[in-house]
């Protein structure tokens, strides 16, 4: 008990710092700070797991502790997309809007080879991050999101409504090619999120044949 408290408050002890030093940090360390405070808080769920014999238990402290985690990657989200601070993130402001579909993708990519500018990657693999996290936390903590026929037009609708949302408010430049890169990040980590699931329901069933 006593050590999963004390990654508990490791997790928050870095985000409280994450917060106070704010543009102070470098963007390396800014980015490493989730990645370790997740860490912190997953290793104190997992120490504390052990110590419940029950199955039902443990899975209701896993369900709470991936709750937790989505609230805290809409609350960074969140900050990205209204104060564009974090990770010192270059903001175009007025509305700016591109309409082009893969316009921006096609001018990373030539940057990328004409000067071999990692910038350019990075700018592309941030978009398809975004949206990632989506593809595992919403099949695991809710069924419904499992039926790809459901999953697939929120994401859409998500992504597109990040962009919009950016155009109407001006706080950054829509771009057609974000929401694209969005979606994508969102379908690639839902594939093996599902695959995964089916396989353990499988496992599952199997062993409760035997």
């Amino acid at each position: 008990m006593l050590i999963s408290l004390l990654c508990y408050a490791a997790a928050l002890g870095m985000n409280l710092f994450w917060l106070w030093r704010g543009d102070a940090l470098g963007v390396g360390t800014q980015l490493l700070i989730p990645v370790l405070s997740v860490t912190a808080a997953g290793l104190g769920v997992l120490m504390r797991a052990r110590r419940i014999p029950a199955r039902e238990g443990r899975r209701r402290l896993y369900r709470g502790a991936l709750t937790v985690l989505l609230v805290y990657y809409l609350i960074i989200v969140g900050g990205l997309l209204l104060f564009g601070g974090l990770f010192h993130l270059d903001r175009a402001w007025g509305g700016a809007v591109n309409l082009e579909p893969f316009y921006t993708i096609r001018r990373f990519v030539v940057h990328y080879r004409r000067t071999g500018s990692l910038s350019s990657l990075s700018n592309l693999l941030g978009n398809i991050a975004v949206l990632a996290p989506l593809g595992v936390l919403l099949p695991v903590l809710y069924r419904p999101m499992r039926r790809f026929w459901l999953f697939i037009p929120l994401m859409a609708a998500v992504a597109v409504g990040i962009e919009a949302f950016q155009w109407r408010t001006g706080l950054g430049v829509a771009d057609v090619d974000d929401s694209i890169l969005n979606f994508c990040g969102a379908i690639i980590s839902y594939i093996p999120t599902r695959l995964v699931q089916m396989v353990c329901r499988m496992v599952e069933r199997r062993s409760k044949r035997v």
